[in-house]
Parts: C-alpha cells; structure tokens; sequence
C-alpha cells in the first residue's frame, strides 16, 4: 500500500539503479579500454553506451515483488544478468509472476546467506549490487557483517547502492516520519485492511535503523570507498536516502 500512496517510491527507485549502473558502465568500460590498448599497443577507443556497452550481473537484494528488479532493467537494458533474493515466500510469488527476460532469476532467502546463494548463482563476484529497503530489516548486530559480505560477492571496482529510510539523529525528520506514519498511513491501512500492524512495524524499524552516519561507518569498515550519498525530494527529503560505494580495485 505504501508503494501506491507515495508517488516518489518507484522514481526513487529508478534513480538508484540509474546511479548505481551509470557508475557501472564508467567503470566497465574503462577497464575494457585499457585491456583494449594493451591489446592493440596503442590508445583505447571510447567506449559507447547502447548495444555495445558491456553486460552486467547484478544482485537484487531485498527484492520483493521485483519492483526494484524492474528499475535495474530499465537502467541496463537488455543482456543483464540480475539474482533478485528475498526471505518473503509470498512477495517472492509476485515477482515470479511478472514477464521477465532472460539472465533474470530470484531466490528465497536471507541476506545472511548470501555467501551461499553466491556460490550456487554466480560463477563469481557479480559488477554490483542494489539492496533497497533492506538493512534495517537486518538485526543490528549483524549489519557489519551482512555488508561485508555484499562486497564480497562484488567485483574490485564494482559498486553497490542501498537506499532505505534513515532518520536517527534528524529531529526534524524523524517528526516528518512519525507525523505521515500516524497521520496518513496507519489510518488508511486500518480503512483499507483493518490491520495496521505491518506498518507500525515499518515506523518503529525506520526509527530505529543506522543514521547515515552508522552506515557509512560500517561501509567503511567493509573496505568501501567513495561513499557518496543522495537524499530524495518532496516530503522525504531527509527520510529516504540513497548512499553509492565502491569496492577498490
């Protein structure tokens, strides 16, 4: 319900998979170009988007339905190889459902089990990795290590983005949050569901999720560089946040 009430959830999602690809594609084609030289003994081409730009894997992380599955297909293109994992059986079920190319696959699990998911899937690291909405469904004390092992299964050079609500430490958004929770979404679930336990969930998780801070701590820790991060707009401006990392390679 929460997807179709926010207007900004699937273009938020479209800009992440737009950064994280867009950095992908940089850095492919550089690595491309400079085999390219040594190839040839001299300077490399420039390498072009479209057709010719090179195939990516991907990790789905915290998939869901696949609405994220379909915001990196719109940001690849075809060719894409992308494992959408989930622990939700039944959310799991609707992403199958959906028209999918080939290289587009999902599997039920837990992001703790990646390292095995990893070795059945992908006969190696994958180019990145998209986890929207999924570290704070992560136990606390687990998080370091959930984020160390999405960059181990990511090439060196190769980027992740994880984008989620973050508002610990921002008074002002924290209120923003718990006012549209109360105020507009827990009175329309009761309204449309009669249950509105799901999204009492959503707002305590939210609360209690790392700052910004606390993430680009543990990313750092897990050896990323060039961390960067994005905020939406709107309402969310302060609430939903998209950070970009980098694997060194």
């Amino acid at each position: 319900m929460l997807t179709r009430l926010n207007p900004g959830y699937h273009r938020a999602l479209r800009d992440a998979a737009t950064g994280l690809v867009a950095r992908l594609r940089g850095t492919v084609r550089a690595a491309a170009g400079a085999r390219g030289a040594e190839d040839e003994g001299g300077p490399a081409a420039t390498p072009v988007d479209g057709p010719a730009a090179p195939a990516l894997t991907l990790w789905d992380l915290g998939c869901g339905s696949g609405l994220s599955t379909e915001a990196l297909l719109q940001a690849t293109g075809p060719g894409v190889r992308i494992v959408g994992l989930d622990a939700s059986e039944g959310m799991l079920a609707q992403a199958r459902g959906k028209d999918w190319p080939p290289g587009v696959s999902f599997v039920h699990a837990v992001a703790q089990d990646l390292p095995e998911v990893a070795d059945r899937e992908l006969a190696g690291p994958a180019d990145g990795a998209f986890a929207a909405y999924l570290m704070r469904n992560v136990p606390e004390h687990q998080r370091d290590a959930v984020v160390r092992a999405i960059g181990d299964q990511v090439r060196p050079g190769g980027w992740v983005a994880l984008q989620d609500y973050h508002v610990k430490g921002d008074r002002v958004a924290s209120a923003v949050w718990t006012l549209v929770c109360w105020g507009v979404v827990m009175p329309l679930a009761v309204a449309v569901r009669g249950n509105p336990t799901i999204y009492r969930y959503l707002w305590r998780s939210v609360l209690d999720n790392d700052s910004t801070a606390e993430l680009t701590g543990r990313l750092t820790r897990a050896g990323f560089t060039d961390v960067s991060w994005s905020t939406a707009g709107g309402w969310q401006r302060g609430i939903l946040h998209t950070v970009l990392a980098r694997r060194p390679g």
